[in-house]
């Protein structure tokens, strides 16, 4: 809890804590508030490399240059942050250290992001950022291929077709890329500082929680997503109801007659059946949400598969109960089942199964 607290100061999530993140039919936090949330789920494991694809896609000006002031504190404190991002407005460009430009593949630019716009303003006068314009927008101008620029660059070449469009492009992007390869700019990525070493799994295995501890949290969560979403528990109830009718409809008066036995051996087989379905209908209702949430914290090493699957055995064993007593209080009796002795209603799953009519 101590490392959830930090996070949450970190991100400056203080105000939204115990705020609910919301979904199509619940209103949660903001969108700003959602990013920096799945930027603090990645920071459980402390983790000193970040990687993140278009942090600010979908978010205002103001909430987006938010999500990057609050990656450029996690920078600072000694942590590396890599970002996919376009067309970031001029604020969120000054956050950045370094920049690297990419184009069909081919590095055209990697270094200080400060001293990317003399660079590419000495490979020629067309290629200078406009004063009192936005450094991003000048590059992802000159890096593609429909930007306007190019367009007035072939305006006076006649017509050309597709194909020849796609090879003056190819070539500024070459001409880019060579002219980096030939820059004191260049950098080498390959390049390794010679204080860092290799993670082996020794590392890996020292940073890891025990198992029960494991267990511990993934029954917490378990259950505290059963209260906050109680929908799909209305569900089970609801289909257990129907299901007891519908039994009730078909089986009725199961009395001693010929036709009383062979509906009762029925409803021994359809009660058992329902029984059995109904366990699975835990797993259906809710696996296949929580799948890729599962999958992402499995890949990042959270905690163990074995752990997961205890954890949610144990979370859903109270409605696996609960829901074959609703439906054996309601089918046992309506359709006539013994009633001579009282001890084998509680024990109606064992006598049924074990029952056996001359």
């Amino acid at each position: 809890m101590e490392r959830v607290d930090e996070i949450i100061k970190e991100l400056r999530l203080n105000k939204c804590q115990n705020t609910k993140i919301g979904g199509p039919l619940v209103k949660g936090v903001s969108g700003g508030e959602r990013k920096r949330t799945s930027i603090g789920v990645e920071l459980i494991t402390d983790p000193q490399l970040i990687f993140l694809d278009e942090p600010t896609t979908g978010l205002d000006s103001f909430t987006a240059t938010s999500v990057i002031e609050t990656l450029k504190e996690l920078a600072n404190s000694g942590r590396t942050v890599i970002s996919t991002i376009h067309q970031p407005n001029s604020d969120i460009y000054e956050l950045f250290d370094r920049l690297m430009l990419l184009a069909q593949g081919k590095i055209i630019y990697f270094n200080e992001a400060r001293l990317a716009v003399d660079y590419f303003g000495s490979l020629g006068d067309k290629y200078k950022c406009p004063e009192l314009s936005n450094p991003a927008d000048h590059f992802m101008s000159i890096m593609s291929i429909e930007s306007q620029e190019i367009a007035d660059d072939l305006e006076d070449k006649n017509h050309l077709t597709q194909a020849q469009v796609q090879e003056e492009y190819t070539k500024r992007i070459q001409y880019f890329h060579e002219s980096y390869q030939r820059s004191a700019l260049k950098n080498d990525y390959k390049a390794v500082h010679p204080e860092v070493k290799p993670i082996n799994n020794q590392d890996v295995q020292e940073n890891r929680v025990s198992w029960f501890y494991q267990l511990g949290l993934l029954l917490r969560r378990n259950f505290l997503n059963t209260v906050r979403l109680p929908q799909t528990s209305y569900v089970k109830l609801i289909v257990t109801v129907i299901t007891a009718i519908f039994t009730i409809i078909l089986f009725q008066n199961c009395d001693g007659t010929i036709q009383g036995v062979q509906n009762r051996n029925g409803a021994l087989f359809f009660m058992t059946m329902t029984i059995a379905f109904n366990s699975i209908q835990n797993i259906i209702l809710i696996f296949p949400d929580e799948r890729p949430v599962f999958l992402r914290e499995v890949n990042n090493n959270m905690y163990s598969v074995s752990a997961y699957f205890f954890g949610k055995v144990i979370a859903e064993l109270p409605a696996s109960i609960l829901t074959p007593v609703i439906y054996g209080c309601i089918v046992y009796f309506s359709i006539g089942l013994s009633t001579v002795y009282a001890y084998k209603f509680p024990i109606y799953r064992k006598h049924l199964t074990c029952l056996n009519i001359i």
